[in-house]
């Protein structure tokens, strides 16, 4: 039996509300040695060694296990007054939300800040809006079903992470083709990273990375940045 997927750890907001789930995946299934056919010799299942190869008695060697390009990847929520820390492949972020005015509503202006946790170099994919990946939906005042949306990814660049210098990521909401909120209106915006790894060929997504939720009221909003709702174990 494979090893479960290891524990999300979190340290909640008191009250956080319900959204996706944190990226997890399962060890495949071991599978047992085929048997031998009925009336086949002890070592039917054996294969035959090729002429020249080492015998089963010489010694092997250590063979370097590679890692599963699907393996879980254990992801930490810390809500701090800055925002939200998260740590997830040996990089620590540090994200937070704000609201802005934008095209006669309200939009909402993430930025992060990552930095290496480990010492060593990563790497985050960066197309053209950059690292950062919107999905979501927006609840209009007066309607009862939301609205969704999601990006379209343009471009493959690159953006490095090493060393304790931080590296500094933002982007604004709403994207192309979303009109901004308007008083009544409701956000929930889910951040992804199009993709993270030690270097270009090992870098996959981070689906649920971060949520934002905002509500717009009289006066000026304010948009929170929450850990998925995943992360709270509902």
């Amino acid at each position: 039996m494979s090893p479960p997927a290891p524990p999300v750890v979190v340290a909640p907001p008191a009250a956080m509300a319900e959204p996706p789930a944190v990226e997890s995946a399962a060890a495949p299934a071991s599978t047992a040695p085929p048997s031998a056919p009925p009336g086949a010799p002890p070592d039917a299942t054996k294969p035959a060694a090729a002429e020249g190869a080492p015998s089963a008695d010489a010694p092997k060697a250590e063979a370097k296990a590679e890692p599963a390009p699907n393996a879980a990847r254990e992801v930490t929520y810390v809500v701090v007054p800055e925002g939200l820390k998260i740590t997830v492949a040996g990089v620590k972020f540090l994200a937070s939300s704000a609201a802005e005015q934008t095209g006669g509503g309200w939009g909402v202006k993430v930025s992060v800040e990552a930095t290496s946790d480990d010492g060593k170099a990563h790497s985050l994919t960066k197309p053209k809006a950059g690292p950062l990946a919107f999905a979501g939906s927006v609840t209009r005042k007066g309607k009862s079903e939301p609205d969704h949306f999601g990006d379209e990814r343009a471009g493959d660049g690159e953006e490095a992470v090493a060393g304790e210098k931080a590296v500094k990521l933002s982007r604004t909401w709403p994207i192309k083709g979303v009109r901004a909120l308007a008083i009544g209106d409701s956000l929930d915006l889910q951040v992804a990273l199009w993709g993270l790894g030690t270097d270009a060929d090992s870098r996959r997504p981070v689906k649920q990375f971060f949520q934002v939720r905002m509500q717009v009221d009289k006066g000026k909003p304010k948009a929170i940045a929450l850990p998925p709702a995943s992360a709270s174990g509902k």
